[in-house]
């Protein structure tokens, strides 16, 4: 494993429940590839005028926010229209038609095809560009594992030309454990975890590399059972003092997840840290430490 980063695949496609924290997960993922060589993250929107996390501008075509870290938008017209420009002669003759109105409404109308030109976009920034690692701040689980199945659905129903041709590199890609990696973004509750379980058993019945399990805000338990009596004790004899109820409400908090961890028994997690303080390009940074040195340790 190449040192400084978690993981060694080139893509590394991060996905979970709606809320979980994948965008920050997968802004701090980056930050860490970013330290040992060029890393683009990526986001499939479309239409975001600006990375949540980083707070600035973030189109189709990448642009660096950091030192060899590089952020972009994919948008299904956009690949599109890059891959003619670079494949079909006089491409400047499609213009008119690739931005007109009835294009639009194909593209949207054609099954599958929105994610296969995005599919295709993260392939040429995986195979033929000079980026180190490409990050996926994926859709949520359902959207992405939609989005997996497009390549090998396209390969059936299109059996010849360059769209059967495409489709199987893509999915060549998908299934090549040295070079893809899913990630499983979740937050230490029942239904979260319930989806990353699914989303789990979805890429190991498709041969999908995946794991582990990153468990976003978690609350480490700090006090025994014993203890927690003791402060709720303390707490009424007090008045409610205001440091013994957030001790207890810590206790309370740090409980309930642990009981939740247990939906995760027999599959590979990391936990990283509930950080209160920190927000915007510190709190990736800390992350980004968590995360390096969770992933040494497993």
């Amino acid at each position: 494993m190449t040192e400084g980063l978690p993981y060694p695949e080139k893509l590394l496609i991060i996905s979970g429940k709606g809320g979980v924290g994948k965008t920050v997960l997968s802004s701090a993922l980056a930050a860490v590839c970013a330290s040992s060589g060029p890393t683009i993250l990526l986001s499939l929107n479309g239409s975001r005028p600006a990375h949540p996390v980083f707070e600035v501008p973030v189109a189709y075509e990448p642009r660096e926010i950091l030192p060899d870290l590089w952020i972009a938008d994919v948008d299904s017209l956009s690949a599109v229209r890059e891959y003619v420009k670079r494949k079909v002669p006089f491409s400047g003759l499609y213009d008119s038609f690739l931005t007109s109105r009835m294009f639009r409404d194909f593209a949207e109308a054609a099954p599958g095809f929105q994610e296969l030109m995005c599919l295709g976009k993260i392939y040429d920034l995986v195979c033929e560009s000079r980026f180190a690692r490409v990050i996926v701040d994926a859709p949520a689980t359902g959207h992405l594992m939609t989005l997996l199945d497009v390549p090998s659905a396209t390969a059936k129903v299109v059996q010849v030309g360059p769209l059967n041709h495409n489709a199987r590199k893509i999915q060549d890609m998908l299934l090549d454990p040295e070079r893809t990696r899913v990630l499983l973004a979740t937050l230490p509750e029942e239904m979260a975890i319930q989806e990353a379980r699914e989303l789990h058993e979805f890429c190991v019945e498709r041969r999908i590399n995946t794991g582990p399990v990153l468990v976003n805000q978690h609350v480490a338990r700090r006090f025994e059972a014993s203890e927690v009596e003791q402060l709720l004790q303390l707490q009424a004899a007090d008045g409610l003092a205001a440091g013994i109820r957030a001790a207890c409400a810590e206790a309370e908090l740090a409980a309930v997840q642990e009981l939740a961890l247990t939906g995760l028994e027999g599959m590979d997690h990391l936990l990283l840290p509930r950080l209160t303080t920190h927000v915007g390009e510190d709190l990736i940074q800390r992350l980004a430490r968590h995360l390096s040195a969770e992933s040494s340790n497993g």
